[in-house]
């Protein structure tokens, strides 16, 4: 896979980052929205610490992040449970 070098910038300060080429688009998709979080937060809550906000951004993310795979997580422990019934009826016939 190719890598390559980037440069990011969360709450205003650079970061350099060697990812794989694949992973560029979502790389920068998550910085923008740690960036918004971040943006957001300030209009909303007396914070200005910039580690408080980028601590309560990523926070924000990742539970953003988390609530969206959980009907992707349910569906698929739907289908294993269908399957396990299918395989338990064909069993008692």
């Amino acid at each position: 896979m190719e890598e390559r070098s980037i440069r990011v910038e969360l709450a205003g300060r650079a970061y350099p980052l060697t990812i794989q080429h694949a992973e560029e688009a979502n790389v920068r998709r998550a910085v923008d929205e740690i960036n918004e979080s971040i943006d957001r937060l300030k209009e909303g809550y007396p914070l200005t610490d910039k580690q408080d906000l980028l601590a309560m951004a990523a926070l924000e993310v990742a539970v953003r992040a988390l609530n969206s795979n959980a009907p992707k997580q349910e569906a698929e422990a739907g289908a294993v449970l269908e399957e396990i019934e299918r395989m338990l009826a064909d069993l008692r016939t």
